[in-house]
């Protein structure tokens, strides 16, 4: 039998500490990479109805024009039906992207709807909702978790926040 400073250590148990701490180690790691991977899934994305153009750009600038409806029509002549979320780290993340609080740009959706220049987006509970209206609204566009989108024929994803995973 060994003595360290602190621990009294058999020649058994000293094996079953080393054993331990490579256990814990490898248990670590697999929940590092898990973590990464679950953490990219996460993105926001920006989606889009495949009847948009595809030749629109959705830069900052363009999505501002879009969800302070500034911009009313595709470059095709298409209508814009902008799709929000109610809530969530997705809401969040986008509102951060464009530059504007929630309380501003409902401020002016108020104001266009008051003026009758403009209907405030349609405020959706789920991003599993937003996918589905934005699949079967030609013109649509949303934003949701880059997992919500899974295999959706009838959506495009446009855009991929910077920043967010």
């Amino acid at each position: 039998m060994k003595w360290s400073s602190s621990l009294y250590f058999s020649d058994s148990a000293l094996y079953y500490d080393a054993s331990m701490k490579t256990h814990f180690f490898i248990a670590f790691l697999v929940t590092g990479i898990v973590l990464l991977t679950c953490s990219s899934l996460a993105q926001t994305v920006v989606i889009v109805n495949t009847s948009v153009p595809s030749s629109t750009s959705f830069d900052v600038d363009e999505l501002l024009d879009v969800y302070t409806l500034n911009k009313a029509h595709w470059e095709d002549g298409s209508r814009i039906t902008v799709f929000d979320l109610k809530r969530g780290k997705s809401k969040a993340a986008f509102y951060e992207y464009i530059g504007m609080s929630e309380e501003e740009l409902q401020r002016i959706w108020l104001r266009k709807q008051f003026t009758g220049r403009a209907r405030p987006p349609r405020s959706l509970s789920s991003e599993e909702e937003i996918v589905e209206r934005v699949g079967r609204t030609p013109g649509a566009i949303g934003y949701v978790q880059n997992q919500s989108v899974k295999n959706n024929r009838n959506v495009r994803v446009v855009a991929k926040i910077k920043g967010t995973k």
